[in-house]
């Protein structure tokens, strides 16, 4: 976990902010204390939930995913995110037929025990991901490095990656942590110069 001091602001670095680790107990910790910390702990929640993700997203003008919440049903083909407390954004599955979907929702929702979100998708669409570090981002086109900086401002989390939907345009699907081991190096480099330069404001 990296922290860094900037403008009366304290900047959580690091590669999940999950409820109940030690980077969101040390918001929460920063926060009782008063001290003004980035990401909140109100954003970290807010951006790993999918359904709360989305409409935060379109709250602020930037394009997201319509999304449903079920059991069982999906509409194809879709991407599927889990519901449940062990799950992550950045397990998401495209399922396209209705076997493959059956497989995935049993997985998803520990045979029906969970809930499961799903974002309809057109037949034609993919699903992209792109890493932002501070809102910056390295290999990705102009249009998810303008979504990149959006999100930045908004959810402020340092270093996410972004699920995008590729169908005419980008929209956000998901916000999902990030591994240093996935990291390129050049956005390993581009992560330590904006931490050397103390560029998180």
């Amino acid at each position: 976990m990296y922290t860094l001091n900037n403008h009366d602001s304290v900047y959580i670095i690091n590669e999940s902010y999950f409820y109940k680790t030690e980077p969101y107990y040390t918001i929460v910790r920063n926060e009782h204390e008063g001290i003004a910390t980035v990401p909140s702990s109100s954003d970290v929640l807010d951006a790993y939930i999918v359904p709360i993700c989305m409409e935060k997203a379109r709250m602020n003008e930037i394009p997201a995913c319509d999304w449903n919440i079920s059991y069982s049903h999906v509409d194809l083909p879709a991407v599927i995110y889990g519901l449940n407390y062990f799950s992550t954004p950045s397990d998401h599955f495209v399922v396209r037929d209705p076997g493959g979907a059956k497989k995935v929702i049993k997985h998803v929702t520990n045979h029906g025990k969970y809930p499961f979100c799903y974002q309809r998708m057109g037949e034609e669409a993919s699903v992209a991901c792109c890493t932002s570090i501070f809102g910056k981002t390295i290999d990705c086109c102009q249009e998810a490095a303008s979504l990149a900086e959006r999100v930045y401002e908004v959810f402020r989390i340092p270093l996410v990656e972004m699920v995008l939907l590729r169908e005419e345009g980008y929209r956000l699907s998901a916000l999902a942590p990030v591994k240093y081991s996935q990291l390129t190096e050049e956005e390993m480099a581009m992560l330590q110069s904006l931490l050397e330069m103390g560029v998180g404001q």
